[in-house]
């Protein structure tokens, strides 16, 4: 089964690079992100640090440590503006055919192995032009060998997505379950082949700020988001919150933390585990990462990576853990 991590080329200014991660930990690496011109060409997010810096070049050069490795060029996010751009494109032959030139540019110049599409969401009115540009980039991609995913919401009834159709084009679809309340099984019961799900989880947590001190178990009402500016990276919840008091909730296999007014819902060790063994148990695709740089990289409190590596021991890819 994959290991689909993103990385997210900002986390380098925070000391987070390429190099610091074990290559042998993932399947296959997402850069997040090339952005998008209103003309449909790709536009490099910065240009000191991706390419004055060689950032892009860093990211594929990882598969030097580990030649099996496949790195993707994933286009777009969930900033603003961004769907309305893919929108505009996706509706246009000329800009969809800048969209298909100018990544396929980027993908042969630093070597990376594919595209994965991240549009933040199309609705109803772009459904059809959704496909038509997924069917574009497949042609594209079919001519070079490489590889064509997306990242997805994970109900998919809120959009419009024609999962025949991305089945049939895409060589999986990264689907992201994470932030939700609901069960991850949507896709499933829409009629996606569980093979072509890679199933998402977080190396962050949310945060949220308490109406009542005092009241800290699941449901509690709060006032507004908490620490880390409401999405603290697992290596910051244990190391800045090491001391707060985890309670693990049985029911739902997973931890939170909490300190006075303050209370954070993540994934640990243990919970990110379960949830990989439930990949694997079931048939999925993988396991997508959303981000490896919310890791404890350099093993601050500990083991160094220790998330990646108990989803990859989960997996039964390595002995770990």
């Amino acid at each position: 089964q994959k290991v689909i991590c993103y990385y997210e080329s900002w986390s380098s200014y925070n000391g987070y690079n390429p190099e610091d991660f074990d290559a042998n930990l993932c399947t296959h690496v997402n850069y997040a992100f090339i952005g998008l011109w209103e003309d449909g060409n790709v536009r490099v997010e910065d240009d000191s640090l991706d390419i004055d810096q060689g950032l892009y070049n860093k990211v594929t050069g990882m598969k030097q440590r580990n030649p099996n490795l496949k790195v993707l060029l994933s286009v777009g996010g969930g900033s603003d503006g961004m769907a309305q751009l893919f929108a505009g494109i996706a509706a246009d032959p000329a800009k969809r055919g800048a969209l298909v030139g100018s990544a396929s540019y980027f993908v042969s110049t630093y070597n990376f192995d594919g595209l994965d599409i991240d549009w933040e969401y199309p609705f109803e009115a772009d459904r059809e032009n959704y496909i038509t540009l997924l069917r574009e980039l497949r042609a594209l991609c079919n001519d070079h060998g490489w590889l064509l995913t997306v990242a997805a919401s994970a109900d998919p009834s809120g959009y419009a997505y024609n999962i025949p159709q991305m089945v049939e084009l895409l060589d999986w679809i990264n689907v992201m379950t994470y932030d939700m309340y609901a069960a991850g099984n949507n896709w499933v019961n829409a009629g996606a082949p569980k093979a072509k799900l890679a199933m998402g989880v977080a190396f962050y947590g949310r945060s949220f700020k308490l109406s009542d001190a005092n009241q800290h178990g699941l449901h509690a009402a709060y006032v507004g988001s908490g620490v880390g500016e409401g999405a603290p990276s697992y290596h910051e919840i244990c190391e800045s919150y090491g001391d707060w008091t985890r309670v693990w909730d049985d029911e739902q296999k997973n931890p939170y933390k909490y300190s006075i007014d303050q209370w954070i819902g993540y994934d640990d060790p243990d919970s990110i585990w379960i949830k990989a063994e439930y990949i694997k148990t079931n048939g999925f695709a993988g396991v997508m990462i959303w981000p490896i740089d919310g890791d404890d990289v350099h093993g601050k409190c500990g083991i160094a990576q220790v998330m990646l590596k108990h989803v990859n021991g989960a997996l039964g890819r390595i002995d770990c853990c």
